[in-house]
C-alpha cells in the first residue's frame, strides 16, 4: 500500500495554473474591436476617396475629349461641301423666328448651300416641330421634344430662286426636306455640345470665304456651367462660297 504524505487531504488534486477558467469574447472586447475596425475603415476611405474622385473625373474628361474630336471631324465633313454661300446666325433655337432673319458676324448656327442644291442649317439648339416633305407629299413630323439642345443637328431645305428657301409654309408651320441628328443622343454620354461659328477676319459681304472658324465646347450640364473640353478649329471649304448676311429663310406666301 502507498503511503500518504503528512497533511495532504485525500481525494483533492493540485490546482493547475496558466489556463483560462473560461473561453469566449466579452462584450467589452467586442465593442473595442468594432471601434478599432471603424477607425481603420474611416482612415482607409479618407485616403481612397480623393483618389477615386480624381479617377472618375479623369475618365469623364477622357470620354468628353473623344466625343469632341469625333464631333469636330464630322463637322468638317459636313461644312466642306458649302458651295454657294455661307451665313451665320446668332441663335437658332426652337422658338427663334428664322424667317426674314439676317445673319451676324458670329453665332451658334451656320447655313450654307451645298453641292446638291440644298440649303443646310446646322445648329446645336434644337428645332421647332417640323413637318418633313418629299416634294409636295408630307412624309413625317419631327417633334421639338425629340431634338434635345446640345446635340448636333442638320436640317435640309429646298433651294428657291433668289437665294431663298421656305422655312415655314403658308400656315406658319416649320417645314423641311429632312432633319438629321448627326449622332444619337447616347453618343454624347450625358454631355451637351455648343458650337460658335465665325468668319475669317476682314471678310465683307459677298466676299469668297475659303474657310470658317468655330469654337467647339462640351459641357457636363445642360445649363452650360461645367465646361469639360473645348477646341478652336478651322473649317476648310472645298468650293467657292461667299459670305451672306441678307435674309434667306422665308415663309411661303
Amino acid at each position: 500500500m502507498s503511503r500518504k504524505r503528512a497533511g495532504q487531504r485525500p481525494g483533492r488534486s493540485k490546482p493547475v495554473f496558466g489556463k483560462k477558467a473560461r473561453a469566449g469574447t466579452t462584450l467589452v472586447e467586442m465593442v473595442v474591436a468594432m471601434l478599432l475596425t471603424s477607425i481603420l475603415l474611416t482612415a482607409v476611405v479618407g485616403i481612397l476617396s480623393p483618389a477615386a474622385k480624381l479617377f472618375v473625373r479623369m475618365q469623364k474628361l477622357q470620354y468628353a475629349q473623344i466625343v469632341l474630336d469625333n464631333t469636330i471631324q464630322e463637322l468638317r465633313t459636313i461644312t466642306e461641301d458649302a458651295a454657294g454661300y455661307v451665313k451665320i446666325y446668332d441663335f437658332c433655337k426652337a422658338d427663334t423666328q428664322m424667317e426674314e432673319k439676317e445673319g451676324t458676324e458670329s453665332g451658334h448656327a451656320l447655313e450654307f448651300l451645298n453641292t446638291e442644291g440644298y440649303v443646310v442649317l446646322i445648329s446645336t439648339e434644337g428645332c421647332p416641330d417640323t413637318e418633313i416633305y418629299m416634294g409636295t407629299l408630307k412624309v413625317d413630323t419631327v417633334r421639338s421634344e425629340d431634338v434635345k439642345p446640345g446635340r448636333l443637328l442638320a436640317r435640309y431645305y429646298a433651294f428657291k430662286t433668289g437665294d431663298n428657301y421656305f422655312y415655314k409654309d403658308k400656315n406658319g408651320q416649320a417645314v423641311a426636306r429632312a432633319v438629321q441628328k448627326v449622332f444619337a443622343d447616347g453618343y454624347y454620354m450625358g454631355n451637351f455640345l455648343e458650337i460658335e461659328f465665325s468668319y475669317p477676319p476682314g471678310l465683307n459681304e459677298e466676299d469668297p470665304a475659303g474657310y470658317l472658324e468655330a469654337e467647339v465646347r462640351l459641357f457636363g450640364d445642360e445649363e452650360k456651367q461645367e465646361l469639360l473640353v473645348q477646341d478652336h478649329v478651322t473649317l476648310d471649304l472645298r468650293y467657292q462660297a461667299v459670305k451672306k448676311t441678307a435674309a434667306t429663310a422665308r415663309q411661303e406666301p
